[in-house]
């Protein structure tokens, strides 16, 4: 089998609905891998598929390498228990069919220049390889066709492999989540922030798992205009300081009116083997704009603490 064939195999052991993101900045361009390269990325993702076929989930998790974002720098190898749980979620999955006709092999790089054709051994080594094809799946609860992608990396003198965890994800909730977990009501998971000076008050709130990706909430609230000014423009966030959601807008209020919001976000820190966040996340007004001209917003005081 060629190295296209045996990643594709590989994508549709462990793929899902949806195709894994290509790095921020990076363009996807077609080339080639050295002889050398592709030799042992063959063998090597023939190991890997023989170890599943067989059961032998210990090999298939030293094949999966330690650089859990194919980065092998400090703060990114993966845990033990990481590690694990990807490799739990792999033996859920089973490939039906896979189709080779016309197979995508690429890499891309935001540091380097990349010419056309194969890429230099010292140059490819660097590089995170990336194959999307069409295959089919099966789980316990369906069979489905989708696009996937799978990354292949390089450590150690050694190739290593990458499954697309959020196609996995998505798959796996749909089999584990039942139908009481999606009408729980989870307001555990989101912090009403509201602030003092704030003319806009927050009030009822809601936060659901979305029904088709369940790692998704769905945060249904009202928010209260505390004055006598028409409201014609604000901004809330959901989230920390460091990474908030801007809700966007512009939203208008009535004087002592309410408007309705639904606003969604991701329950997990990275991925499902991570877990679901160990800190609620905070939502809150930071800017609003009235109809006369004025404008509040939230400020943060000399010594950093919110007032």
């Amino acid at each position: 089998m060629t190295i296209r064939g045996i990643l594709l195999v590989l994508a549709l052991f462990v793929g899902g609905y949806a195709v894994a993101q290509v790095p921020a900045g990076c363009s996807p361009s077609p080339h080639t891998l050295p002889d050398d390269l592709r030799s042992s990325l063959d063998q090597r993702f023939s190991e890997f598929l023989a170890a599943q076929a067989e059961g032998q989930w210990d090999s298939v998790a030293e094949l999966l390498g330690r650089c859990r974002f194919g980065w092998c720098v400090d703060g990114q190898f993966y845990s033990s228990s990481y590690k694990q749980c990807i490799v739990s979620r792999m033996q859920e999955l089973r490939i039906l069919s896979f189709d080779l006709s016309n197979p995508d092999l690429y890499t891309c790089s935001t540091k380097m220049e990349l010419p056309a054709g194969t890429v230099a051994r010292l140059a490819a080594e660097q590089l995170s390889w990336y194959l999307r094809g069409t295959a089919g799946f099966h789980t316990s609860a369906e069979d489905w066709t989708e696009l996937t992608q799978v990354e292949a990396y390089r450590d150690r003198g050694q190739w290593y492999f990458i499954p697309p965890q959020q196609s996995m994800q998505s798959k796996w909730e749909k089999i584990h989540f039942t139908q009481a977990d999606l009408l729980r009501d989870r307001r555990e998971e989101v912090e009403i922030g509201n602030r003092p000076s704030s003319p806009i008050e927050i009030t009822v709130m809601h936060v659901y798992m979305d029904r088709k990706f369940p790692l998704e909430r769905n945060v249904h609230f009202r928010l209260r205009n505390k004055t006598s000014k028409k409201v014609i423009a604000l901004r809330a966030t959901i989230g920390d300081e460091s990474g908030a959601i801007d809700f966007g807008g512009p939203y208008q209020i009535a004087p002592k009116g309410y408007i309705a919001l639904d606003q969604g976000f991701s329950a997990y820190g990275d991925d499902f083997c991570d877990g679901v966040r160990q800190r609620a996340l905070a939502i809150a007004i930071s800017e609003v704009d009235f109809a006369d001209g004025s404008k509040w917003k939230f400020k943060q005081s000399g010594d950093g603490k919110k007032r």
